[in-house]
C-alpha cells in the first residue's frame, strides 16, 4: 500500500475504465441511435470490433515481446488513438466516420489490457507482491464498470456529445497517469527490456540467462549469468566436469 506504483497503476485503470467502459457497454445502442439499424441488427455491426481486437492483440503482443520498444509505449499509443477517435465522435462529422471511430476505439480499448498487464507485473517483486498488485488493481481499478455506463444515458442520445466529452477527459487523465507511471518505473522497465533481449540472444546460442531485474532500486549494476545446457540430458550443469554437482557458469554483465 505504501508503494506509489500501486496507486499510479490503479489510477491508470480507473481513468481508463471510466472513459471506455461506457462506450463498450452501450455500443449496440449507440450504433442504433446513430441511425444505422435496429438494436437487434446492430449486433452484426459489432463483429468488426471482435476481429480488430484479436488482430491488435496478436500483432502488438508479438511486437512488444521483441523488447525493441518500451512496453508502456504500446498502451499509451492506444490511448492517444482512442482520444482521437473520441474527438471524431464528439464533433460528429458524418455517420460513417462516427461508426468507424466507435469500432476502432472499442477494439483498442479491449486490446489495452493485454498491453498493460505485463508492464504492471514486471514492476512487482515476489509472488505475494504480484498477487496483491493484481488483486488491488482489479478491484479498485474497475470502478469504470459502475461509473462508465452512467455517462452514456439516453438523454444524451442520439449523438452523445456530452458523453464523449466526459470520456475524452477521462482518457486524457489516463494518458497523464500512464506517462507519470512510466517515469516512475522507467529504470525497471528499461532493465526488463535489456534482460529480455539478452535472453532472446542467449536462446539463439543455446544458452540460458539466469537472475532477473533488480527491484530494490540498485539499478545500473545488474548482473546476469549464462548456463550452457548439457547436450545429453538437457540440464544446465556443465559437462566434462569431475564433479557433476558443479555448474559451468559463464558470467555476463549487462551495462545499463
Amino acid at each position: 500500500m505504501k508503494d506509489p506504483k500501486t496507486w499510479l497503476f490503479t489510477f491508470c485503470w480507473a481513468f481508463f475504465t471510466v472513459g471506455t467502459t461506457g462506450l463498450q457497454f452501450y455500443l449496440p445502442t449507440v450504433i442504433a441511435n446513430l441511425g444505422f439499424t435496429t438494436v437487434a441488427r446492430s449486433q452484426l455491426l459489432n463483429l468488426p470490433t471482435a476481429v480488430l481486437t484479436i488482430f491488435f492483440i496478436a500483432v502488438f503482443g508479438l511486437w512488444a515481446d521483441t523488447a525493441r520498444l518500451p512496453r508502456p509505449l504500446f498502451p499509451l499509443s492506444f490511448l492517444v488513438v482512442i482520444l482521437a477517435c473520441y474527438s471524431v465522435l464528439f464533433t460528429f462529422p458524418s455517420t460513417g466516420a462516427v461508426y468507424a471511430a466507435s469500432i476502432l476505439a472499442t477494439a483498442l480499448a479491449s486490446s489495452w489490457y493485454p498491453m498493460m498487464w505485463p508492464w504492471r507485473v514486471q514492476t512487482t517483486s515476489k509472488a505475494t507482491g504480484s498477487a496483491f498488485a493484481i488483486g488491488f488493481v482489479n478491484s479498485y481499478g474497475q470502478i469504470g464498470g459502475a461509473v462508465g455506463p452512467q455517462i452514456f444515458r439516453n438523454k444524451y442520445a442520439p449523438r452523445y456529445a456530452t458523453s464523449f466529452g466526459v470520456a475524452m477527459a477521462m482518457v486524457g487523465l489516463a494518458i497523464i497517469a500512464n506517462l507519470t507511471t512510466w517515469w516512475v518505473t522507467k529504470d525497471v522497465e528499461r532493465e526488463t527490456r535489456q534482460f529480455k533481449r539478452a535472453r532472446l540472444e542467449a536462446a539463439k546460442r543455446g544458452e540460458v540467462l539466469l537472475n532477473d531485474v533488480d527491484f530494490d532500486g540498485k539499478h545500473g549494476a545488474a548482473k546476469a549469468e549464462l548456463r550452457a545446457p548439457d547436450l545429453e540430458d538437457g540440464t544446465t550443469s556443465g559437462s566434462g566436469s569431475d564433479d557433476a554437482s558443479v555448474d559451468k557458469r559463464i558470467p555476463l554483465k549487462i551495462k545499463l
